[in-house]
């Protein structure tokens, strides 16, 4: 009934005289610069009417996601296969899409779906590639952020076969996933490449730690989803000054917190305070998994430490509420405002879904202006939250 990230394309902000504007850079983004298109995010100055106004409303969150599952419904094959040729053979266009049509009761689709992922992108090792007949990190997708975050898609994936029982999928999906657990931390590595100074072991990311966490949660792995937790809570515990930001990655063999990395690679590895339009959803997900994990343990260690992520997210910059990238928080910020009673987590979740809900065309499809894949991916993932929020989240009305 849980899952969970995905990475779409890289953002970052310019300022340009009075107005904030942010720049999507797709999978051809540092190439050229007439790929870049802009979204000036509105900025909430904090809690409104629309608190009270029936935006945490279930059958509001039910409609909305089944006006998207309808609109998926009408893009596949009978086969499972996506009809838009241009995104068809990437696994970033649909990876989603087996929880999406779960929560909306289209298991027999998603059970295609999950035929088409197998038969098209499964490798014998237990990795999904896009293009398995390319070379290096192009091999993944066409979009570089799920070359940087390897692991992402798999999870996915994983997690929504396992859900619906097709053991031939998830199984070899885990063990693949299962390579890049740093058994000293606890934790998991966004992918391959990014190993510790010493050469050997994996850095940790907490995002993509939750994410996996999640998975063995799925599996009955208690063990394995309890270190995970307890590394979320040395995330926190660690983190340098958490009046400036929040750093995501651990040096996998000291366990320190990552602090120099290069500038292109900032947005990534932190979520900066004062700056706006932040990738928060990388705080989101161990939020929401910190969550499922205190029901799974009943520790309530792990409860606390949500609240203290979602306590930074509150100080950060007010764009977060009216960012499409705030999807997770919203979901985890309103889980634990289930779980605690307070109102401030119920404010935050409200307010990035009634932005959240304004994003959603006619057609059930969100955000018409990004590209193809992301546009689907968004509206995929924007469409599980909201059907999640309303199985959950029935006491907060």
């Amino acid at each position: 009934m849980r899952p969970r990230l995905r990475v779409q394309a890289v953002y970052r902000i310019t300022r340009s005289h009075q107005s904030e504007k942010l720049i999507l850079l797709d999978s051809s983004m540092c190439r050229s610069p007439a790929t870049r298109m802009t979204l000036t995010p509105s900025v909430l100055a904090g809690p409104t009417d629309a608190l009270t106004d029936g935006i945490m409303e279930p059958q509001k969150l039910v409609s909305a996601s089944e006006s998207t599952a309808a609109f998926f419904e009408s893009q596949l094959t009978n086969n499972g296969e996506l009809k838009n040729e241009e995104v068809a053979g990437d696994l970033a266009a649909q990876y989603k899409l087996p929880t999406l049509l779960l929560l909306t009761g289209r298991g027999r689709l998603a059970h295609k779906v999950l035929d088409n992922l197998k038969q098209r992108f499964l490798q014998p090792d237990g990795d999904f590639l896009s293009f398995p007949d390319k070379s290096g990190d192009a091999r993944k997708s066409d979009n570089e952020d799920f070359q940087r975050f390897w692991l992402y898609m798999n999870g996915w994936v994983a997690m929504a076969a396992h859900r619906l029982g097709r053991f031939d999928i998830s199984v070899p999906a885990r063990g693949y996933l299962e390579k890049f657990y740093n058994s000293n931390l606890g934790g998991y590595s966004v992918g391959p490449k990014d190993v510790a100074t010493d050469g050997v072991t994996y850095n940790v990311d907490v995002f993509m730690s939750a994410h996996l966490g999640l998975l063995s949660l799925y599996f009955g792995d208690l063990d394995r989803a309890i270190a995970v937790g307890n590394l979320i809570g040395q995330f926190v515990a660690k983190q340098p000054d958490l009046k400036k930001h929040f750093l995501v990655r651990m040096h996998g063999d000291s366990g320190v917190p990552v602090q120099e990395f290069p500038a292109s690679a900032a947005n990534f590895l932190k979520i900066d305070q004062q700056e706006p339009s932040q990738l928060y959803f990388l705080l989101g997900y161990p939020v929401f998994y910190l969550y499922y994990l205190s029901q799974a343990t009943g520790d309530s260690k792990f409860l606390q430490t949500a609240e203290s992520i979602l306590d930074f997210l509150l100080t950060c910059d007010k764009s977060m509420y009216s960012f499409f990238l705030s999807h997770k928080a919203a979901f985890g910020a309103g889980l634990v405002a289930q779980a605690t009673g307070k109102m401030k987590y119920r404010d935050m979740a409200a307010q990035i879904v009634s932005h959240l809900l304004s994003l959603q065309g006619g057609d059930g499809e969100f955000l018409k202006d990004l590209p193809t894949q992301a546009r689907l991916d968004q509206s995929a993932e924007i469409a599980i939250w909201l059907r999640e929020l309303a199985n959950n989240l029935t006491s907060l009305i």
